[in-house]
């Protein structure tokens, strides 16, 4: 890669690609993850960072060497090459299967046309196991971990490009200028990517905290309020069945007062793991929410009254075989719910809770502990 013939220097050119692809990753990692969130649909962030990220390198690194392979230039891309592992192995920490690495080296062999270059196999082996190292240094939480990173980018790539000068007669100069950029760039990715991580970080608990309980781990009212609306409209709108439950824990008042505040948080955290236990079984969609002090609803999309009633009954009866104990005292605890479904009347999200509310006040006002379902 010279200047006389691309008109920009190695180093310039190499961080055009390599933060051209990062970019491109990003960008449409960001599109996938937002349209499946708008669908409402669980997503696999790993997964998708996997799929987003192994498309870009592959279609990267095939994509550049096909432009150089017939030319006494197909070494020019060995510093991309190595920054497209590192960002593979390393920081989206992708898990390839090895038998996948070799079918890969292969092929970029094939495409390079040099399958039959004894120097090609061992610089695929080597190059294979840079990836098997920088991988496991992803996922072990070892101390150092820049100084590990930097000092195995630099030793793979010293015999990486070792191979490289050899197999094309490059300078000694030549060899070292392009190994300082590596590092140089090695480096930049390395704090591009702690940026990335530290405001994705940031914006995981922001996301926490306007959708999740902080004491009981649980969706709150917030992700209540957008999840009711969004199956509401959803549900009239394709003329399917909507049922919720809503549940109070009985004489939850008298246990804060009794045993103290402390013990009362530790009677939400029981009924709320409890809960979220049960539903699990029913599956992903079926969802709890606190919605109040000791107030919870489960939404059940696409779900009948008779199906809603099976499912309160089982949250029912778990709930009264619990026991908390706090400060050497036995807290039993009980509960009281309202069911009921979606009706041509319910104008609104509104009109629909009311009567849900409706029916978990008939259980508390006619003694408690007990299932109301209409």
């Amino acid at each position: 890669m010279t200047w006389s013939m691309w008109l920009v220097p190695p180093f310039a050119t190499s961080i055009f690609f390599v933060l051209g692809v990062i970019t491109l990753y990003w960008s449409i990692f960001n599109w996938v993850t937002v349209k499946v969130e708008s669908q409402k649909k669980p997503v696999d962030i790993k997964k998708v960072q996997i799929m987003v990220g192994a498309a870009c390198a592959v279609v990267s690194i095939f994509g550049l060497q096909l432009l150089v392979r017939d030319s006494h230039l197909s070494w020019t891309f060995t510093s991309f090459q190595l920054l497209i592992l590192i960002f593979v192995a390393y920081f989206l920490q992708v898990h390839i299967p090895y038998w996948l690495i070799i079918v890969t080296g292969i092929a970029f062999m094939l495409v390079n046309g040099n399958i039959n270059q004894p120097l090609s196999w061992l610089y695929t082996a080597i190059f294979g196991v840079f990836y098997a190292v920088s991988y496991v240094q992803s996922v072990r939480m070892w101390p150092r971990p820049f100084l590990r990173y930097f000092v195995t980018a630099l030793l793979f790539a010293l015999v990486l490009w070792g191979f490289v000068k050899f197999r094309f007669a490059l300078a000694w100069t030549t060899y070292a200028e392009e190994i300082i950029n590596y590092l140089i760039l090695a480096a930049l990715m390395y704090g591009y990517f702690n940026i990335q991580d530290k405001d994705r970080r940031i914006k995981d608990r922001l996301f926490q905290a306007a959708n999740w309980d902080a004491l009981t781990r649980v969706k709150n009212y917030a992700a209540y309020d957008r999840e009711i609306g969004y199956q509401f409209h959803h549900s009239v709108a394709h003329h399917q069945d909507l049922a919720m439950i809503m549940f109070d824990i009985d004489h939850f008042k008298h246990v804060n007062d009794t045993y103290g505040h402390l013990a009362g948080d530790e009677v939400l955290k029981k009924v709320a793991s409890t809960v979220t236990d049960i539903l699990k079984k029913h599956g992903a969609g079926i969802t709890l929410y606190r919605t109040g002090g000791e107030e919870f609803n489960i939404i059940v999309p696409d779900g009948t009254v008779e199906e809603a009633q099976v499912i309160a009954q089982e949250v029912f009866d778990a709930v009264a075989d619990t026991e908390v104990t706090y400060n050497e005292a036995t807290i039993h605890v009980t509960l009281s719910i309202g069911v009921s479904t979606l009706t041509v009347k319910d104008r609104n999200p509104l009109d629909f809770y009311k009567r849900v509310d409706a029916n978990l006040y008939h259980s508390k006002k006619n003694g408690r502990m007990q299932i109301t379902v209409s």
